[in-house]
């Protein structure tokens, strides 16, 4: 064991600041440019960008920009759909060069039983905003502001399904124990939102999973149904269903060392996932479109390393995803520290941390390849 940590750590520090051979794209996400508009999003876009990141992984809130029902939900001309923000967003991120990941979530009123922010959505409804998100930014909609808007041709489909924070029920309880209820759903929706995506764009990329951290699934399930389904348990159930894919995307969050850590998931379990994805479109590329380290305990993650582990496992995070053929990106999430999240590369307070150098010369070293670019 001695000698297999002290080679991990002479790998580690070999390539610290270089690309591993193979290695993904480097991405990165700011949560915060949702909360922002004007001037002061014109402004993180331009400190997103002047990290060298040339792909980043944007949220679309479902619940912002459709708070009522559209009557036609396929058109996003349709006068209930309020884009934008978005809008600002693509077209800034475009303008600097940089490559949209477009995930959705956050369940409006009025497209599922509950109405709660955290529901299950209706297949059907959820399906249609996902191809009006893809016409909108087909690169064919007209631009409010004239000409037409970018085309991103990458959306995934919701953001950690498996998990109760933004899926709800994960669980039902039969015959004393518990049985996942979310992949089945999940699946139906994933199915709904390719058919009308690839309707919108024939171009678009659809990617499905979007895993959360979740290593078991409960063995009772909770009377709300709040409790997640391991990531694993998840990939495999949708892959029952069989939804159409044309890549699939997993959150790593490592206790412990991205070269060194095994629990589920992690990196070293990322093939037994790709076996589960390879039952729905072998060969589909993987992307992780979440990962980091946080470096200060919250009530929300309590496992947390230095700022000078956190920088050192930047490169490892390369490294690892290098080991892996089939990871084609790799995003950092997130940019800017906040009171439930310190993952970022800068402090809340804006100042840098060390793994800020360290994350912009991997992104420098691992571009998009011409395919990818906005």
């Amino acid at each position: 064991m001695r000698v297999r940590a002290l080679l991990v750590a002479v790998l580690a520090l070999g390539l610290a600041g270089m690309p591993a051979t193979g290695a993904p794209i480097v991405s990165l996400q700011d949560d915060n440019l949702v909360n922002v508009r004007g001037a002061e999003l014109e402004a993180r876009l331009d400190a997103l960008a002047a990290t060298g990141i040339r792909v980043t992984r944007v949220d679309v809130l479902w619940r912002e920009v459709a708070p009522t029902r559209p009557a036609d939900a396929r058109d996003p001309a349709d006068p209930a759909y309020d884009w934008s923000r978005y809008d600002q967003i693509v077209r800034g991120l475009a303008a600097r060069g940089i490559t949209t990941i477009l995930d959705f979530y956050v369940t409006p009123v009025w497209a599922s039983r509950s109405g709660e922010r955290t529901a299950a959505p209706r297949p059907a409804d959820g399906g249609r905003f996902a191809g009006a998100i893809a016409r909108r930014y087909s690169g064919a909609f007209p631009d409010p502001l004239g000409g037409v808007l970018p085309e991103v041709r990458r959306i995934e489909v919701w953001n950690e399904p498996n998990l109760p924070g933004f899926w709800r029920p994960q669980c039902r309880q039969r015959g004393g124990r518990s049985v996942p209820a979310s992949p089945r759903v999940y699946a139906a929706l994933l199915t709904a939102a390719y058919r009308e995506i690839r309707a919108a764009n024939p171009d678009a990329q659809v990617i499905g999973g979007v895993t959360g951290p979740a290593g078991r699934s409960p063995a009772r399930c909770p009377a709300d149904g709040a409790a997640a389904t391991g990531s694993l348990d998840f990939t495999r159930l949708v892959a029952d269903e069989g939804p159409p894919i044309d890549a699939w995307s997993l959150h790593l969050y490592p206790l412990g060392s991205p070269l060194q850590a095994f629990f589920t998931p992690s990196w070293n379990t990322v093939a037994q996932a790709i076996r589960q994805v390879d039952r729905l479109a072998p060969g589909a590329p993987i992307h992780v479109t979440e990962t980091g380290y946080h470096t200060s305990y919250n009530r929300f993650h309590r496992y947390f390393v230095s700022e000078a582990q956190q920088a050192a496992w930047v490169d490892e995070t390369v490294v690892a995803a290098g080991r892996i053929p089939r990871v084609q990106v790799v995003t950092w999430f997130n940019f800017q520290d906040n009171p439930r999240w310190t993952g970022g590369l800068l402090r809340g307070d804006g100042s840098r941390k060390p793994s800020y150098d360290r994350f912009a010369a991997q992104a420098a070293a691992n571009p998009p390849p011409p395919g990818w670019a906005p």
